[in-house]
């Protein structure tokens, strides 16, 4: 998946009164897509760094907006009580939307993956800072076992905090403060 191939969706949901019907793993591959440019933008020189922030800027925008489409189409259609097109994640808010539409009360599956969905939502939000890296550092793996970096004299990049701070007092890097 590319910035075009999400683009190339976008029209097609926007010229179409029907769901698209999207790859199963659509969710998942703009997740690794991300997950790419966020290390492209981490590990490149300060030009290519901006260059991979902007894509990321742009495939979030376009994501957002298939969202918003897909989330009105699945409202008429759980009015209408038809399923289809949908994917996993979807067939979720899907089930969600029908039982309140109904009246009934929501599925101790759905409220399950509900919980499965939150818990999954605040483990991604952790706080990232900006750090101005002062010393070439190797990969480090934060307290969640994932990986950050490596690292050059220079570079300026989003950490967790919890890394950030270690950095910091052991003068690795500097906070940086980033004012819209």
């Amino acid at each position: 998946m590319d910035i075009v191939k999400l683009r190339e969706l976008l029209e097609a949901e926007l010229s179409s009164t029907d769901l698209i019907s999207l790859d199963e793993e659509f969710y998942k591959e703009f997740d690794s897509l991300v997950k790419a440019l966020e290390l492209g933008a981490e590990s490149s020189s300060d030009v290519e760094g901006r260059l991979y922030n902007a894509q990321l800027h742009i495939a979030g925008k376009i994501v957002r907006e298939i969202i918003r489409i897909r989330l009105h189409k699945i409202v008429d259609l759980a009015i209408e009580g038809k399923p289809y097109a949908l994917t996993e994640e979807e067939k979720k808010i899907f089930r969600i939307l029908s039982a309140f539409i109904n009246r009934e009360g929501i599925p101790v599956e759905i409220e399950e993956s509900i919980e499965e969905i939150h818990e999954e939502i605040e483990s991604k939000s952790v706080p990232r800072d900006a750090y101005l890296i002062k010393i070439d550092l190797p990969k480090i793996l934060d307290e969640n076992m994932n990986e950050h970096g490596p690292f050059r004299a220079g570079d300026l990049v989003t950490l967790p905090k919890s890394i950030g701070e270690i950095l910091k007092e052991r003068d690795a890097a500097d906070k940086i403060t980033i004012k819209p």
